[in-house]
Protein backbone atom coordinates (compact mmCIF):
# COMPACT_ATOMS: atom_id res chain seq x y z
CA UNK A 1 0.00 0.00 0.00
CA UNK A 2 1.37 3.38 -1.00
CA UNK A 3 0.67 5.74 1.89
CA UNK A 4 2.29 8.68 0.12
CA UNK A 5 -0.20 8.76 -2.75
CA UNK A 6 -3.12 8.43 -0.33
CA UNK A 7 -1.86 11.16 1.96
CA UNK A 8 -0.93 13.46 -0.93
CA UNK A 9 -4.40 13.18 -2.44
CA UNK A 10 -5.96 13.76 0.99
CA UNK A 11 -3.83 16.86 1.58
CA UNK A 12 -4.65 18.25 -1.86
CA UNK A 13 -8.35 17.80 -1.19
CA UNK A 14 -8.21 19.32 2.29
CA UNK A 15 -6.27 22.33 1.01
CA UNK A 16 -8.47 22.64 -2.09
CA UNK A 17 -5.40 22.58 -4.35
CA UNK A 18 -5.47 20.90 -7.75
CA UNK A 19 -2.64 18.81 -9.15
CA UNK A 20 -2.06 21.58 -11.67
CA UNK A 21 -1.76 24.21 -8.94
CA UNK A 22 0.63 22.07 -6.88
CA UNK A 23 2.74 21.46 -9.98
CA UNK A 24 2.90 25.19 -10.67
CA UNK A 25 3.88 25.99 -7.08
CA UNK A 26 6.67 23.40 -6.94
CA UNK A 27 7.93 24.09 -10.46
CA UNK A 28 7.16 20.72 -12.03
CA UNK A 29 4.72 19.53 -14.68
CA UNK A 30 1.23 18.34 -13.88
CA UNK A 31 2.14 14.91 -15.26
CA UNK A 32 4.88 14.56 -12.63
CA UNK A 33 2.43 15.45 -9.85
CA UNK A 34 -0.12 13.06 -11.36
CA UNK A 35 2.47 10.29 -11.18
CA UNK A 36 2.90 11.05 -7.47
CA UNK A 37 -0.88 11.04 -6.94
CA UNK A 38 -1.34 7.71 -8.68
CA UNK A 39 1.66 6.05 -7.04
CA UNK A 40 3.61 5.57 -10.26
CA UNK A 41 6.50 7.61 -8.85
CA UNK A 42 7.61 9.06 -5.56
CA UNK A 43 9.28 12.45 -5.19
CA UNK A 44 12.90 13.04 -4.39
CA UNK A 45 13.66 14.48 -0.96
CA UNK A 46 13.99 17.99 -2.41
CA UNK A 47 10.59 17.76 -4.11
CA UNK A 48 9.01 16.26 -0.98
CA UNK A 49 10.17 19.29 0.99
CA UNK A 50 8.58 21.63 -1.57
CA UNK A 51 5.32 19.68 -1.44
CA UNK A 52 5.33 19.82 2.37
CA UNK A 53 5.78 23.59 2.33
CA UNK A 54 2.99 24.17 -0.21
CA UNK A 55 0.54 21.87 1.57
CA UNK A 56 1.65 22.86 5.09
CA UNK A 57 2.03 19.18 6.01
CA UNK A 58 4.88 17.29 7.60
CA UNK A 59 6.91 14.78 5.64
CA UNK A 60 6.13 12.24 8.38
CA UNK A 61 2.41 12.62 7.67
CA UNK A 62 2.75 12.42 3.88
CA UNK A 63 5.01 9.37 4.12
CA UNK A 64 2.63 7.59 6.50
CA UNK A 65 5.04 7.57 9.43
CA UNK A 66 2.78 9.65 11.63
CA UNK A 67 -0.92 10.49 11.69
CA UNK A 68 -2.15 14.05 12.17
Amino acid sequence: MNKFKERLNEALKINNISQRELAKRIGYSQSVVNNYCTGKREPSLDVLILICKVLDESADFLLGIQDN
